[in-house]
């Protein structure tokens, strides 16, 4: 009698046959399915028909939802041991110094990871922190990385446009402030309280122009940018959820 051999190793012997397609497998083929076991093209493309869970703001739903978070903080911490560490060159080809973007338009988005001191870097990321996974959470880590990176450059944009030609500006604050301007929104939207972020908001504000050199075009910019784009997240899933009913 002759053995049944694997239909993708034909050197080994199969134990048991794929419960879609009928054909041989061998135990380093078998995927454990909802009824016996499936070859790895099977088992494969049903895990590409199962339709993926959206978040209520329509981004994919995860397990781990705070990943993007935590790499953007990483980002952040890793630049500032190397400016720390190194030398001054290093946040001279970070920071953003507006008459050089048109020549350096990296400027913009660099300047946004880039801190020197340990309070500044300490105050963005411990807001990045706690806003970060509830919002990567609803939006998924898509809609989130694209919330984090046009709020900083909303509001190196800002800083480009406003500020003095020969300012320089550094640190997260803008991109933090994107993130507090979409949870505002999406906040409002759900009927949520919102006294915290008002208040965050008045406070920061005092700050931006009552003490020197903090850049309010890059916090404004940032707050902005962020409430915009969270605003029209929240229209694309609306719309989303119309269609899905009709």
């Amino acid at each position: 009698m002759t053995e049944t051999v694997c239909y993708r190793h034909p050197d080994r012997p199969a134990g048991v046959r794929c419960q879609r397609c009928d054909r041989p497998i061998c135990p380093q083929c078998m995927n454990s399915a909802a009824v016996g076991f499936q070859c790895p093209s099977c088992f494969n493309e049903g895990v590409k028909s199962v339709p993926r869970t959206r978040t209520s703001l329509g981004g994919v739903a995860r397990i781990n939802g705070q990943i993007v978070t935590i790499v953007i903080l990483a980002l952040n911490v890793l630049v500032f041991i190397a400016v720390r560490t190194g030398s001054s060159r290093v946040v001279n080809d970070l920071v953003l110094v507006p008459f050089l973007v048109d020549s350096e338009p990296w400027r913009l988005l660099t300047s946004a990871f880039t801190h020197v001191q340990i309070f500044h870097i300490f105050s963005n990321l411990f807001m990045l922190y706690q806003l970060g996974p509830p919002l990567e959470q609803m939006l998924g880590r898509l809609r989130f990385s694209i919330l984090y990176v046009l709020s900083a450059l909303g509001g190196s944009v800002a800083v480009w446009m406003l500020a003095s030609p020969v300012s320089a500006t550094l640190g997260a604050s803008g991109a933090v402030l994107g993130l507090v301007g979409a949870m505002l929104v999406i906040s409002r939207a759900r009927n949520l309280d919102v006294t915290w972020i008002i208040a965050y908001v008045a406070i920061t504000a005092v700050i931006s122009f009552a003490i020197p050199n903090i850049s309010w075009e890059g916090h404004l910019g940032g707050f902005v940018t962020g409430a915009a784009v969270a605003w029209i997240f929240l229209q694309m899933s609306k719309h989303r959820r119309s269609k899905a009913r009709t």
